[in-house]
């Protein structure tokens, strides 16, 4: 999901922030599990009362796996980029689970470019002064080219580079 917004501490300037797409968020996950670990319990609750408490243990078993399982997928998969879009800077801060990144791009000079990967595969790429960044690695494809078209024109106002 892209959204671009004006920066409310900077006038002129704007954010640009790209979210990962999660088909659930943390509160319906939260839910869906509830729900399944309650099916789970009384199914295998008439085997408990009728003395075969195994069934009980496997089924707890089985939910501590699903419910790790799921942490590990909804986790593992959150990530967003901010990039602050200056007059002088442009501002690139990528956050993951365990690791964030900031970096700063003079504005002027920053080239976004579209380089095509095997498959189709699009990726965004800035380039200044010899350097690269990939950024919305975690975006699907049409999502990444509508980062693109945002940030170009976000930097269409600033840059010095011709035909651009």
């Amino acid at each position: 999901m892209i959204e671009v917004a004006d920066n409310p501490e900077a006038p002129g300037n704007s954010i640009i922030e790209a979210k990962s797409n999660l088909s659930m968020s943390l509160d319906r996950l939260a839910v869906f599990f509830l729900f399944l670990s309650s099916v789970t319990l009384l199914a295998a609750l008439f085997p408990l009362i009728m003395g075969l408490w195994p069934v009980m243990l496997i089924a707890i078993v089985h939910l501590l796996i699903v419910g790790w399982c799921l942490r590990l997928a909804w986790r593992g998969n959150w990530a967003r980029e901010r990039l602050l879009v200056g007059p002088d800077d442009l501002i690139v801060e990528h956050y993951e689970l365990r690791r964030r990144s900031r970096r700063s791009w003079p504005a002027a000079w920053v080239r976004v470019d579209i380089v095509q990967a095997a498959l189709g595969e699009a990726r965004v790429v800035l380039r200044c002064k010899g350097e690269a960044q990939q950024i919305g690695a975690f975006l699907p494809v049409n999502e990444r080219l509508e980062l693109a078209r945002a940030l170009r024109q976000s930097l269409a106002k600033l840059t010095a580079l011709r035909n651009y």
